[in-house]
C-alpha cells in the first residue's frame, strides 16, 4: 500500500467528510429563519464526488440523505457535467425526481477549483410555504398541483449571483417570502462553507490521494455491508401492514414488503402494496429507495455505521410504477407515511432471522401539528408546525426509549415549548409521557408523548396522526403500543371528540386539544419481565396499578 493510501490517511479523510457536513449543519441551524429548520433540524446534508457518489453526510433526517443523490443525478443529466461551474447552485423539489414532498427543497452546489469540478454538496430542507392550496402542511390535497410550486433541476445561482427571475418566481408563490429567502440563504451559506472546506482538503492531500482514498472507503464499506447481509440466512421474508387511510376515504392503505436474501445481496420488493391513492400518502420511488437504505442501516450491528456510496451497493429496490411506493404524476405526495411503515416492515420481515438486531414496532409516523391564523397582538399572520415524538420499540437489549422522533428522522428534534408559544398565540398546558402507552413485554416499549394545546386566539389546526389501525407492534410475544389520537375540546363539545387527520380545523379562543402519539411495541412475553422491572414501572409512573400485574 502506498503512503497516500495508508489507513490513517484514509480514516482522516473519511472523518473529514462527516466533520465538514457537521460544520455545515451548525451554519444552517444558526442562520435559518424557520423554527422547523433551526430548532427541529428538518434538513439533511450530503457531500458527493464528481461522479455523484456519496462521500459523507450530516444525517439530520436520514431519510433525506439516503435520497439526495437522485436530485443531483437529475441535475447533472439536465445540464451536463461540462456546464456546471464554480459559483453555480441548482435547486429541485419535484417529488417524482427526489421522492420528497414539495416543501422538501434540494439546493445543490458545485465544488470546483481551478476550473475543475471536484464534487457537489446537496442540502435538503423543509421550506415553510411554497404556495400550497392551503397554508401549512395540507392533509386534503388531491393532486400534486395543490401541494405547491413544483420544479425540476433549475439554476438558482450563476457565477455567485442570484438568477433573479427564478428567485422572484419562488417568492411570489410563497406566503412567507422573507422566511423562504432566509432559509435559502442559510443553505447557500452552508454550501459556501462546505465548498471551502472541500477545496482545502484537496489542497492538503492532493486530488489523486483524495480520489484513491474515496475509492478505498467505498470498497471497504461495501465489504462490511455485504458481510452483514451474507450473515442472514438465504430466504424470502415478508411482512405487511397498512396506513390508516389516505385522507379521502376510510379504506386502509395496504403496504407489503418482500425481502430476498441471496448470498451477500438483498432485494426489497414492494409489489402487492396499494396502487397510488387519491389522498396524499403516495411517494416518489427515490423516497422508497432511501427508506430501504435506512432500514438496512438500522439493522446493521454497528450503532453508527459508515454511510457512503459503498453502503448500499448490495441492495436492489423494486416497486410497481403507479403504486404508493412509485407514484406517478399527478398523484398527491404531501404526506408519504407509508415509507416510514416500509422501514418498520423490513425490520419485522427479518425479525425471525435477526432477533438480536431488530426492535419491535417503531414510531412510524411524523404526527404533525400545524397552527395557522393571525396573532391579535401583532396583527401578523403565523404558520408554525411541529412533529411530535413517540415510543421506540423494545429489543433484545432492553426497553424501548420514550419520546423519540420517528424512524425516518434521526437528529430531528422536538420543538421547545417556549419556541412554539413565541411563534403562535398558544399555551401548552402539559407535555408529558403517556401512562400505559408502551407495549408490555419482557422488555417494554417506549412511552408516547402527550401534549395539550390551548388556543389563546382564533386559529385553525391541521393534524395528521396515523398508526391507529396498525399500531407499533410487539415482537416475540410482546404487546402492541398505544395507538395515536387527538382529542379536541370546544365550547360546543366540552366532552371532547377524537380526530386524527383533519385540514384547517377551526379553534376558538379557549379551545383545547390533547395530542397523543403512538407507544413503542414490546419485545418478548410479559410473563418473563422481571419482578424488579415491574415494580420500577409502577414506581416511575410508566404504568398504572391495574397494568402492573
Amino acid at each position: 500500500m502506498s503512503a497516500a493510501l495508508d489507513p490513517i490517511t484514509s480514516e482522516v479523510i473519511r472523518n473529514a467528510y462527516n466533520a465538514i457536513a457537521d460544520d455545515m449543519s451548525a451554519m444552517i441551524a444558526r442562520s435559518a429563519y424557520s423554527p422547523i429548520i433551526y430548532e427541529a433540524h428538518d434538513y439533511g446534508i450530503a457531500l458527493f464526488d464528481r461522479q455523484a457518489r456519496l462521500l459523507g453526510q450530516y444525517a439530520g433526517l436520514p431519510l433525506f440523505t439516503g435520497g439526495l443523490d437522485a436530485g443531483l443525478k437529475a441535475t447533472i443529466a439536465r445540464y451536463g457535467l461540462e456546464n456546471l461551474k464554480a459559483g453555480d447552485v441548482y435547486t429541485v423539489n419535484d417529488t417524482f425526481i427526489t421522492g420528497g414532498h414539495l416543501n422538501d427543497v434540494d439546493v445543490i452546489g458545485v465544488i470546483a477549483d481551478e476550473g475543475e469540478v471536484l464534487g457537489f454538496i446537496a442540502i435538503r430542507a423543509h421550506w415553510a410555504d411554497i404556495g400550497t392550496a392551503e397554508p401549512g402542511f395540507p392533509v386534503n390535497s388531491r393532486n400534486i398541483f395543490q401541494e405547491g410550486v413544483r420544479w425540476g433541476p433549475t439554476r438558482i445561482v450563476e457565477g455567485g449571483a442570484f438568477v433573479r427571475d427564478v428567485i422572484d418566481l419562488l417568492c411570489l408563490n410563497s406566503r412567507v417570502p422573507r422566511t423562504l429567502m432566509g432559509d435559502l440563504k442559510a443553505q447557500l451559506a452552508a454550501i459556501r462553507l462546505g465548498s471551502e472546506r472541500m477545496i482545502w482538503l484537496k489542497n492538503r492531500f492532493g486530488q489523486d490521494t483524495i480520489e484513491a482514498c474515496a475509492q478505498q472507503i467505498f470498497d471497504t464499506t461495501e465489504r462490511k455491508f455485504r458481510a452483514f447481509i451474507a450473515s442472514i440466512p438465504d430466504g424470502v421474508y415478508t411482512a405487511e401492514g397498512c396506513s390508516d387511510d389516505d385522507g379521502v376515504t376510510d379504506d386502509p392503505v395496504e403496504a407489503k414488503v418482500t425481502v430476498t436474501i441471496a448470498g451477500d445481496t438483498m432485494t426489497v420488493d414492494t409489489h402487492g402494496s396499494s396502487k397510488q391513492r387519491a389522498g396524499n400518502l403516495n411517494t416518489g420511488f427515490a423516497n422508497t429507495v432511501s427508506a430501504v437504505r435506512l432500514a438496512l442501516a438500522l439493522l446493521y450491528p454497528d450503532a453508527e455505521p459508515d454511510i457512503n456510496d459503498g453502503s448500499f451497493r448490495a441492495i436492489e429496490v423494486l416497486a410497481e410504477p403507479g403504486s404508493i411506493y412509485a407514484a406517478e404524476a399527478p398523484a398527491p405526495c404531501m404526506r408519504p407515511h407509508p415509507v416510514m411503515l416500509l422501514i418498520d416492515l423490513i425490520i419485522k420481515a427479518l425479525s425471525d432471522v435477526l432477533p438480536e438486531h431488530v426492535a419491535a414496532g417503531l414510531p412510524g409516523d411524523s404526527w404533525n401539528i400545524f397552527l395557522m391564523g393571525t396573532d391579535p397582538a401583532s396583527g401578523k399572520r403565523f404558520t408554525c408546525g411541529e412533529s411530535l415524538d413517540g415510543g421506540w420499540g423494545a429489543s433484545a437489549r432492553g426497553d424501548g426509549p420514550s419520546a423519540v422522533i420517528h424512524s425516518a428522522a434521526g437528529d430531528f428534534r422536538n420543538m421547545p415549548v417556549e419556541t412554539l408559544e413565541h411563534s403562535a398565540p398558544v399555551l401548552i398546558r402539559r407535555l408529558e409521557l403517556g401512562v400505559d402507552s408502551g407495549g408490555a413485554g419482557t422488555y417494554r416499549g417506549g412511552q408516547n408523548c402527550v401534549k395539550e394545546y390551548e388556543a389563546l386566539a382564533p386559529m385553525t389546526a391541521t393534524l395528521h396522526f396515523d398508526r391507529a389501525k396498525t399500531p407499533e407492534w410487539g415482537l416475540f410475544g410482546g404487546e402492541d403500543g398505544a395507538p395515536s389520537c387527538v382529542t379536541v375540546y370546544t365550547a360546543e363539545k366540552p366532552e371532547g371528540f377524537i380526530v386524527r387527520k383533519v385540514e384547517q380545523l377551526p379553534l376558538a379562543k379557549g379551545d383545547r386539544f390533547v395530542a397523543e402519539t403512538g407507544g413503542g411495541g414490546g419485545y418478548g412475553p410479559y410473563s418473563e419481565r422481571s419482578a424488579q422491572a415491574r415494580a420500577a414501572d409502577l414506581a416511575d409512573g410508566i404504568v398504572s396499578a391495574p397494568a402492573s400485574t
